[in-house]
């Protein structure tokens, strides 16, 4: 490893600590790499330029904008009472109506957060009402959340997929039966919990009040079938996918729900645009640090080096999930995606790991990142919904928490679980 790549590692790690927003530190450090290693400036702007005109990039703001429209209670609702008038009678049905509402609602947002924001300040009331002690009905809504990113659409595949040119329409079907066995993970431990955490189920509506509930959902139900039902129907590629989601989550937003007033469109657009605006730019400084890498030959011999260390691809995904709980600690998803990819695709050539099985390792991390302190978005942005201490929604979450590290476990010791969907339907990848 030469001076330069030391000096680089060193400035990075230590621009994070000192809490430096990651596009200025990617951004920054790769154009003085660049420089220092003989590049020119209206180089590295070409390069820039090079790199961000994409035109499956653009699927990024979109994806952005449609989960702004979509946050507003309207469709949250409609999930959970039809999710309730279904299961909502059972031993702990409330937390898994709560359960299954945020598993679809994560097929809309593509975002752990929104789903969070949006679930939470509908489930969480509906539990504390029906007596569920608050630290479990926390827990459920934060741990659910992280659903968010790994049932697709998801946008970090969309960044996974740009930064491996890996076949975005594969990674979406890689995260299906991964996010099926969360659910089911998560499910048995509702049920196991239920009986000591209080609470009781809702008497069963009857028929036509079910009817109701479930007709109420469909528009909302919408938007998935369409962009993921076009994306798989060859009607449309991601890009179009993610502004028919965004153009569908407006209409039923406005015109169904009623959730989102159309004075306030103008707002949602601008903070899309200011939300994009950051993971472009985060995006662009990740791609010139990966350009350096790559002349600098770090990635090479990194990947030289644990081929001389003669671990299998189960030992290398093992060591690479422990890197991922480090960092999940100190950075959140996007970085750690941005920041480590370079480095180890090379790698995973090497060993003979199909980027697909990697892409959802790291996604189960991301999500475990999302409820692991002093980062873990999720923990903070439930406490801010119901106002209540961050420890409390940690100390509901922590079953939770192990499930997913069995899920974690289970994806590194069978890769089937998230290339067997994608190879039956999409043929084997090359």
């Amino acid at each position: 490893m030469g001076i330069e790549a030391i000096y680089g590692i060193v400035a990075l790690l230590g621009l994070l600590a000192l809490g430096i927003p990651i596009y200025i530190v990617l951004m920054g450090l790769g154009i003085v790499l660049l420089l220092l290693d003989g590049g020119s400036v209206a180089g590295i702007a070409q390069t820039v330029l090079d790199h961000m005109n994409s035109a499956t990039l653009m699927a990024v703001p979109f994806f952005v904008i449609a989960a702004g429209f979509i946050q507003g209670g309207g469709i949250a609702r409609a999930l959970i009472l039809m999710a309730a008038s279904w299961i909502g009678r059972l031993p702990g049905g409330i937390p898994l109506a709560a359960l299954a509402a945020t598993a679809m609602f994560s097929a809309i947002s593509g975002s752990s957060v929104a789903t969070v924001l949006a679930m939470g300040t509908m489930v969480v009331p509906e539990m504390l009402e029906r007596g569920y002690k608050r630290p479990f009905a926390l827990g459920v809504t934060a741990a659910a959340g992280t659903l968010g990113i790994l049932i697709p659409p998801s946008m970090p595949m969309v960044i996974y997929g740009l930064m491996s040119e890996t076949s975005i329409p594969r990674l979406f079907l890689a995260g299906v039966v991964p996010g099926a066995i969360q659910v089911g993970l998560f499910s048995l431990v509702i049920m196991v919990m239920a009986r000591g955490q209080g609470g009781k189920p809702i008497p069963f509506p009857g028929w036509p009040e079910l009817a109701r509930a479930n007709l109420a959902a469909l528009p909302a139900l919408a938007v998935p079938l369409i962009v993921l039902g076009g994306i798989y129907g060859g009607f449309v590629t991601v890009t179009e996918a993610a502004a028919l989601s965004a153009a569908v989550a407006l209409l039923v937003s406005v015109f169904v729900y009623r959730s989102l007033k159309l004075s306030a469109v103008p707002e949602v657009l601008v903070q899309g645009i200011s939300r994009t605006a950051a993971i472009l730019l985060i995006i662009a400084g990740a791609n010139l640090l990966s350009l350096w890498l790559t002349r600098d030959g770090l990635a090479v011999r990194l990947a030289e080096l644990v081929m001389g260390l003669e671990l299998s691809a189960t030992q290398f995904l093992f060591v690479m999930a422990g890197i991922l709980l480090v960092l999940g600690t100190v950075l959140e998803g996007y970085s750690i995606i941005l920041i480590t990819l370079p480095l180890t695709v090379p790698i995973l050539h090497a060993l003979g790991i199909d980027t697909v099985q990697y892409a959802i390792v790291m996604i189960v991390g991301i999500e475990i990142a999302m409820l692991t302190p002093p980062v873990g978005l999720n923990l903070f942005v439930m406490a801010e919904v119901a106002k209540a201490p961050v420890t409390e929604v940690q100390r509901g979450m922590l079953p939770f928490l192990a499930a997913m590290i069995i899920l974690w476990i289970t994806v590194i010791l069978v890769p089937q679980l998230s290339t067997g969907l994608p190879d039956m339907l999409l043929g084997a990848a090359r």
